[in-house]
């Protein structure tokens, strides 16, 4: 699903522990872990996602650090509106789902969500 307005924020997300989750324009792919699933929005995938560049950019320097930089200014600028991104959920079990009105059950279906 396209993110490409605020209001794309308060779109639900649910993943299932068999469900992947892939943000291209960030580079970040969160893989399933046995047990973990949640319901959330995009604004709180995005937030996990923030929580976890933060953490991992704490003791890096040079390069990495810079990469952690752009990427949390990058989110930043999706949820002011000013960027967009793609949300991918890939769930061979197909319990995963991105809910919004903009996604036709056509496209859920082609998608994997």
């Amino acid at each position: 699903m396209e993110i490409s307005s605020p209001q794309d924020l308060n779109v639900t997300v649910v993943r299932s522990s068999f469900g992947s989750i892939e943000i291209p324009e960030l580079g970040v792919s969160v893989e399933p872990r046995r047990g973990e699933s949640f319901i959330s929005t995009v604004e709180g995938v995005l937030k996990r996602v923030e929580e976890v560049v933060k953490m991992l950019s704490r003791d890096v320097k040079g390069k990495k650090k810079k990469r952690a930089e752009h990427i949390l200014k990058l989110i930043e600028q999706i949820k002011s509106g000013n960027a967009s991104m793609k949300l991918i959920i890939e769930d061979p079990t197909g319990n995963s789902a991105i809910i919004s009105h903009k996604i036709k059950h056509d496209e859920r279906d082609k998608n994997g969500c």
